[in-house]
């Protein structure tokens, strides 16, 4: 009886030991991942950097009006940044790792909420100054970032007051809410 205890504790130390090796097998394979803030930065940057021309999105009626929207979202676990362009295009990314890009291609109410986002922004624009600086927000607080042929534009605002109705931005934090809303109906078809 003790040896059957014996050989059942090193066939699963053995198994562990497998698995692990494996493990370590398959991510040496797969080459050195990058960190998922890093991930996070490179897309948040690249829409930053980017321009309409580079989207490839038509050209606004006015210089100052924006074809582009972002919402960076301080949450105590990181940064949740909410993009939204005028073909409807719309993102969530998460400092944390993960997010959902590309909606708007298969799922209409993404597209929808992208496009809301972007007119709700076009209206709050001249509540915006022009900017060369993209920080990230701190805990509790909401950058938004507006992008026009003229330049990047931003604001913002406390969290708190945002979800209580009690900022002028308040409707553009929403409209940004709305399209992390549509993701998650979509995913949970």
């Amino acid at each position: 009886m003790k040896n059957l205890a014996i050989l059942a504790i090193f066939l699963v130390l053995a198994s562990g030991l497998s698995v692990l090796f494996r493990r370590r097998i398959i991510l040496k394979r797969a080459g050195p991942q990058p960190p998922a803030g890093q991930a996070y930065l490179a897309l948040r940057s690249q829409v930053l950097q980017g321009s309409r021309a580079q989207f490839g999105l038509a050209r606004t009626s006015a210089a100052t009006e924006p074809w582009g929207a972002m919402m960076d979202w301080g949450l105590a676990t990181g940064t949740a940044t909410v993009v939204a362009l005028s073909d409807g295009n719309a993102s969530v990314y998460l400092s944390s790792g993960g997010g959902s890009i590309g909606g708007a291609q298969s799922h209409e109410s993404i597209r929808k909420a992208g496009k809301k986002m972007l007119a709700v922004a076009a209206e709050c624009q001249p509540q915006t100054q022009a900017t060369t600086s993209y920080p990230l927000p701190q805990t509790g607080e909401v950058i938004f970032y507006l992008f026009t042929d003229a330049g990047v534009f931003t604001a913002s605002a406390p969290e708190e007051e945002l979800r209580t109705q009690r900022h002028s931005l308040s409707k553009l934090g929403d409209a940004a809410q709305n399209i992390i809303t549509q993701y998650r109906l979509e995913e949970s078809k």
